[in-house]
């Protein structure tokens, strides 16, 4: 497995767990999986996404245009997320919805 599907199949694992509803240690417990491996991988992928925020800035501008259809615009981020919104989107609330991310 190289580095990139492990950090994939741990942020399933860290899903998977937040969904549960369970404490870690139960669904560790539950999982057969080593709670101590489970919290390396955890801060390991925390100081992974500290590190990609700081070194990323990517410039964003929204430009008044007419569209003459209604279109689906997509947005995937380097960390794999992923929002689809109509092109009709009010500006504004396109702007809010970024600011956050």
């Amino acid at each position: 497995m190289n580095k990139q599907q492990k950090i994939k199949h741990w942020q399933g694992i860290f899903e998977q767990q937040k969904s549960s509803g369970l404490a870690i240690i139960q669904f560790c417990r539950d999982n057969n999986i080593n709670a101590s491996t489970f919290y390396v991988w955890r801060k390991r992928l925390s100081d992974e996404t500290i590190r990609v925020k700081k070194q990323q800035v990517i410039p964003f501008v929204i430009h008044e245009q007419a569209f003459t259809h209604p279109s689906i615009i997509k947005l995937i981020t380097p960390n794999g997320y992923q929002i689809d919104f109509e092109s009709t989107l009010a500006n504004q609330t396109l702007a809010k919805l970024l600011s956050v991310l």
